[in-house]
């Protein structure tokens, strides 16, 4: 679905340049920046990855590109919102966010992996996480284990972040509350209308209690991570 906004914002002019993840060698993560279709699907999918997108984004500002759109996560969501409150009106910002309740270190991520399955993550081809599982594609086969084993590898950063949905964004796009070949959207301003309308995509029901139960955990678990420096 991210793909495929951002693929729609290029043919209508929406925006100039976007500021994607895409998954480099060894099994990490850098923010570059997509000007065309093919650049943007050079980038798809999920990395799980902590990447600084905003540093990124005041590279285009300095370069003067004005019509800009970024894919990132909550904290970056929000720190790209800070940004734009400081430019000129003729600055266009498009944020598409992502839903996130942590992400993982790299080298620490490869540890666990390596120790609970026996897997070299920088060998996945592809991972995902459902229903409470990460999961890793690699040579036709399938390994996975408990989000919650893989605790020692997420950043200690995400335990202070209160925001599940990335509640600042133009558009939201994650997979909880969905079932499995379908992603959850939610359209927050009339940008994000703009980007989807007419978006050929098949409707089904979304799960929102499973979306709220995360996020109210989210917000929770961010409060009493606060109250321990105390």
């Amino acid at each position: 679905v991210v793909s495929a906004l951002l693929i729609k914002g290029f043919e209508e002019g929406i925006f100039d340049a976007a500021i994607v993840v895409r998954r480099m060698e060894g099994y990490s993560a850098e923010a570059v920046v997509a000007t065309n279709a093919s650049e943007v699907l050079e980038a798809k999918g999920t990395k799980y990855l902590r990447v600084n997108v905003t540093k990124k984004l005041r590279e285009l500002i300095s370069q003067g590109k004005k019509r800009i759109a970024i894919v990132c996560t909550p904290c970056e969501v929000k720190a790209a919102r800070k940004i734009q409150q400081t430019l000129k009106k003729d600055y266009e910002i498009t944020i598409i966010g992502l839903f996130c309740f942590e992400a993982f270190n790299s080298a620490k991520l490869k540890d666990e992996v390596k120790a609970r399955l026996g897997v070299d993550l920088a060998k996945v081809e592809k991972t995902q996480v459902r229903h409470g599982k990460f999961i890793m594609h690699v040579d036709g086969k399938e390994y996975g284990c408990r989000v919650k084993d893989l605790d020692d590898a997420a950043e200690r950063v995400c335990r202070f972040c209160d925001d599940f949905t990335s509640q600042y964004a133009d558009v939201s796009v994650g997979s909880v509350g969905s079932k499995q070949g379908h992603s959850t959207v939610i359209v927050r301003s009339k940008v994000g209308e703009k980007l989807l309308k007419n978006l050929d995509m098949v409707k089904e029901t979304v799960d929102k209690e499973e979306i709220a139960r995360l996020a109210k955990f989210k917000m929770e678990r961010a409060k009493k991570s606060l109250a321990a420096l105390n």
